[in-house]
């Protein structure tokens, strides 16, 4: 992701720093008064004339259930428990990935026409930058059907049901910025109009320019014709991966002919023979492999799936390895030719309609981890799919949904529990994925990345029901294989926790950041000295370790390098 800047990270620091900077980031998040007046004691002024006026909602972080003052945090203590400790470790693999600006929403193509971008009614802006650098990409089975792209104003034939000009553009452009985000535009290739596509992909390197890191010619072209889903072909039972090589190269060449040295992603498909048509076509500019994938698409299953859209199958263990053994096949492709991966488009399930998972704490709970294992399993970029359409009526399985009726949305957003988890997922430093080893039977799962400043961010996803579960010990083992400038010792130096009342309770509950409370606060994780904290069920945990700088060398002695685990509680 070094093609786009990315805003710096606070550095962590000493803990009363920390509460510092955690109050000035919460007045900026969630648009508290100006954190210079009134967050940092002073002496006493005369009294305001009048009340500050109310915040506008479309000047807010709407995000049900995101607590921006949670006071300090606290977990259960662990010192009598007799569950069987929960071990983790960490190193640096080969070919590790980067943890920065690398995760975001994927948009339908269509919603680049929507007034929301820009609007001084709507609070996208918001939500966007709270994510941190996010991705945006724009693409969805709407590009190749939908769609209508012109710069010259002509009518839009009778099968369009969006219009995007340059105008459009611009404005998505504006929020981009706005946002730091990165940005990827999918092309219509279903139509078969190779100069309408390259003239979209001209307009859209002069609007975004570099934040613009590809655009890619069509939406899952291995969709492009199934006998069993005749509603979205858009070719016949002629159409395969040499038919796609073709119309791929006519495209590039299209590209190229308008806007030179334009990168290329592709092919947004879930299936690898298409994965290798696009990296073996030899089309110039070659940016990145596109995977899109639903983990839970087996929508009337047998009960021997592991991949129905149930929350039983949502939070299994299986479903872990299943990404890991999936997303390590567009890995391997990827790699074989030189190219990063990027999962385009992704969710929960590719069930239509409302199901069991929709609006769940399971979803939550699944969005932290799975992103995390990709990241593991060697994604740079992930998008989950999203909508701006109305909360009720509108996609389950959005992050974000609009608060009005479904036929009039309106421009004011809000957050789901998979928002949540995004919200907590960039609070993690920028930085280095590392490997995890885990012990037990997948229920409990523990990420980490280590930050380029020496932070350390660790992630315990704890996937048992809530209901009926006890907390279990981890024990946290410093990062091994690290180089000789890295730290070797960290304190506890913040967190923030994600909760819920059950696996499929509706809603979802974070804290922002705070400060460790009782023996958590300044605990300290070194080489040979491991840290013991509780996991509690149905919950992800967020620790930051800030790194200690190592003491002078001293002729009195030191402590010995030795020891047992540290346990730190509540």
């Amino acid at each position: 992701m070094a093609d786009v800047r990315r805003r710096s990270r606070t550095r962590l620091v000493v803990p009363a720093a920390l509460v510092v900077a955690v109050l000035l980031v919460t007045a900026v998040v969630v648009g508290l008064p100006d954190a210079r007046e009134g967050l940092l004691p002073g002496p006493a002024g005369p009294a305001s004339p009048s009340a500050a006026p109310s915040p506008r909602p479309q000047d807010e972080l709407d995000a049900p259930g995101y607590d921006p003052d949670p006071g300090p945090l606290a977990l259960p203590d662990i010192a009598a428990s007799t569950a069987e400790p929960v071990t983790a470790s960490f190193a640096v693999p080969e070919g590790a990935q980067r943890w920065d600006g690398s995760i975001g929403l994927s948009f339908e193509a269509t919603d680049l026409a929507s007034p929301l971008w820009g609007s001084e009614s709507s609070n996208l802006d918001e939500m966007l930058e709270a994510l941190d650098s996010p991705v945006l990409r724009f693409g969805g089975n709407s590009v190749d059907r939908r769609m209508w792209w012109t710069s010259s104003g002509e009518s839009a034939p009778d099968w369009a049901e969006a219009t995007v000009t340059p105008a459009d553009l611009q404005r998505v452009a504006a929020a981009a910025e706005a946002a730091d985000a990165s940005v990827t535009i999918t092309l219509d290739l279903g139509h078969d109009d190779p100069q309408r596509a390259a003239d979209m992909a001209a307009h859209a390197r002069e609007a975004f320019g570099r934040r613009l890191l590809a655009v890619s010619i069509g939406n899952e072209p291995n969709g492009f014709f199934h006998a069993n889903q005749p509603q979205l072909a858009v070719r016949d039972d002629s159409w395969d991966t040499d038919a796609y090589r073709a119309a791929l190269t006519e495209h590039s060449a299209a590209i190229e002919a308008v806007a030179p040295g334009t990168p290329i992603a592709g092919p947004g498909a879930y299936d690898a023979p298409w994965w290798r048509a696009f990296a073996e076509s030899g089309i110039p500019h070659q940016r990145a492999l596109t995977m899109h994938w639903y983990p839970l698409w087996d929508c009337s299953g047998p009960a021997s799936s592991i991949a129905n859209p149930t929350v039983e199958d949502l939070t299994s263990p299986a479903l872990r390895e299943r990404a890991r053994q999936l997303i390590g096949m567009g890995a391997q492709v990827a790699e074989q030719h030189d190219l990063p991966l990027w999962m385009e488009e992704t969710g929960p399930t590719s069930c239509p309609g409302t199901n069991a998972t929709s609006r769940t704490h399971a979803q939550a709970l699944w969005t932290g981890d799975y992103a995390l294992t990709a990241a593991e399993s060697g994604v740079e970029r992930l998008a989950f799919h999203a909508t701006l359409q109305a909360c009720q009526g509108g996609a389950p399985m959005s992050p974000v949904c609009a608060t009005g009726s479904l036929d009039r949305p309106g421009g004011l957003l809000r957050g789901r529990t998979s928002f949540l988890a995004m919200l907590q997922l960039a609070q993690l430093p920028a930085g280095t994925v590392l490997a995890p080893a885990v012990s037990g039977d997948g229920r409990i799962m523990v990420h980490a990345v280590l930050g380029d400043d020496g932070t350390l961010g660790v992630m315990i996803v704890d996937l048992r029901d809530p209901e009926g579960a006890a907390p279990v010990p981890v024990q946290l083992s410093a990062p091994g294989g690290l180089d000789a400038a890295a730290p070797t010792a960290w304190t506890l130096a913040d967190g923030s926790l994600l909760a819920g009342d059950s696996l499929e309770a509706p809603s979802s509950r974070l804290g922002a950041p705070a400060a460790p409370a009782g023996a958590l606060a300044q605990a300290p994780l070194g080489r040979g000295a491991p840290l013991s904290v509780a996991s509690t069920p149905g919950s992800t945990l967020l620790l930051r370790f800030a790194p200690v700088a190592e003491a002078a060398p001293s002729d009195g002695g030191g402590a010995s390098d030795q020891g047992g685990a540290a346990e730190a509680g509540g």
